[in-house]
């Protein structure tokens, strides 16, 4: 096989521009395999912009005006992939690339339309079924027009990304409990699911080996604001947590469906005082909250994985989650963190007063947290392993 692998991946999401998920795991997957000495192509689908170069990863453009789709409302985004192919096929000419990997959803067309035989594989981030499952239980009152379209769109993306992995040849899935949701969900051979966990880049996160002073009891969550990532669950608690620490503050950074039905009910509760949500925040104002907290919740109701997790760990931050998904894979209950139950604000607001009160607890969390990041979750790592899969694809084609 030739030293320098020529590698294209598929994308909705710039990785050198938006923040989502997807788009941050491609942003530190593509400049490791930079690094490691791959020729790394983006095709960015849905998104107007010249072809240039970001540290080192070449980047193309496949714009809405270069294709016959009609601008419908909630339907173009996913019909786009279906008419890539022939852009992909034209690159992978052009720059004889020799594996082709998606970013689900944005691979299916490809995966649908696919010709000749180099070597194709989807990174899975989530499930729409697990999307799905989440509302079972939704109270009525946080049910708004954007929560229907909401579910109704993951209905559609289930069935496209269904056709998307059933055409790789392999599915990498970011952690081992999604992974078994691909083989459950989706009825994929076992042989052909990969587990490759999620990375940070940890040259952006300063390693804060000396402590400052923390001047408030602050709680920081990172997260769409919606129904999964169990919210309403967080909220309940902070109620139980300001009768023993009426100087609490919550701070959560993010944006969704659920914003206006949240800062209802925190009103109802009488809580708004100690409670804020952000939006459009900078990376250096984010980094600065991370500082600040004294701890970082993730009270999910399904996650796939949680690269804010990994934020916060590396950090130096004692992190209080829920034992869902691939959060267990990250953490170690009692030693990068303290895992609850689904659902269940009374042990979330003790996980949260437990860690205020101890210092020491804090201080070992902490540490123990940053320790683990450096040794299994950096990107460096991810694109090694990553690397070994594309060569054995290679191997066997």
């Amino acid at each position: 096989m030739k030293l320098r692998l020529r590698v294209l991946f598929l994308s909705f999401f710039d990785p050198f521009v938006a923040e989502t998920g997807p788009a941050t795991h491609l942003r530190g997957l593509s400049k490791a395999l930079n690094m490691l000495g791959c020729e790394v192509h983006v095709l960015v689908l849905n998104t107007k912009n010249r072809n240039r170069v970001v540290n080192g990863v070449k980047m193309h453009y496949f714009s809405p005006t270069s294709n016959p789709i009609p601008k419908i409302p909630g339907v173009r985004g996913y019909t786009l992939p279906l008419v890539s192919f022939k852009e992909v096929d034209k690159l992978c000419k052009e720059y004889k690339i020799e594996i082709v990997h998606g970013q689900s959803p944005s691979s299916y067309g490809y995966g649908l339309l696919r010709r000749g035989s180099i070597p194709f594989v989807v990174t899975l981030h989530s499930t729409s079924f697990g999307e799905i499952n989440s509302y079972f239980g939704i109270p009525l009152s946080f049910v708004n027009r954007n929560v229907v379209f909401g579910v109704v769109g993951e209905m559609a993306m289930g069935f496209l990304t269904c056709v998307e992995y059933k055409c790789a040849d392999k599915v990498i899935a970011v952690s081992r409990a999604l992974a078994e949701d691909a083989i459950r969900f989706f009825r994929l051979p076992r042989e052909r699911v990969v587990t490759i966990h999620n990375g940070i880049d940890l040259q952006n996160l300063v390693d804060p080996q000396v402590k400052e002073e923390i001047k408030e009891h602050m709680i920081l969550s990172v997260g769409r604001l919606v129904w999964r990532k169990g919210y309403k669950y967080l909220i309940d608690a902070m109620r139980q947590v300001l009768l023993e620490y009426p100087d609490a503050k919550l701070v959560i950074v993010g944006y969704g469906e659920l914003l206006v039905p949240l800062q209802r009910y925190i009103n109802r509760l009488g809580i708004d005082g100690s409670v804020c949500f952000l939006d459009n925040v900078s990376k250096e104002k984010l980094y600065s909250l991370y500082r600040e907290a004294e701890v970082y919740v993730q009270p999910s109701l399904y996650e796939p994985f949680g690269i804010t997790i990994l934020e916060a760990m590396s950090m130096r931050k004692p992190v209080v989650a829920t034992s869902v998904g691939g959060i267990q894979e990250i953490i170690t209950n009692g030693i990068e963190g303290l895992l609850v139950g689904p659902k269940n604000s009374l042990q979330l607001a003790r996980a949260i007063t437990r860690v205020f009160s101890d210092s020491s607890l804090r201080r070992r969390l902490g540490n123990n947290a940053r320790k683990k990041i450096e040794k299994e979750f950096t990107w460096e790592r991810v694109a090694k392993k990553t690397l070994e899969l594309y060569k054995k694809m290679l191997d066997s084609v």
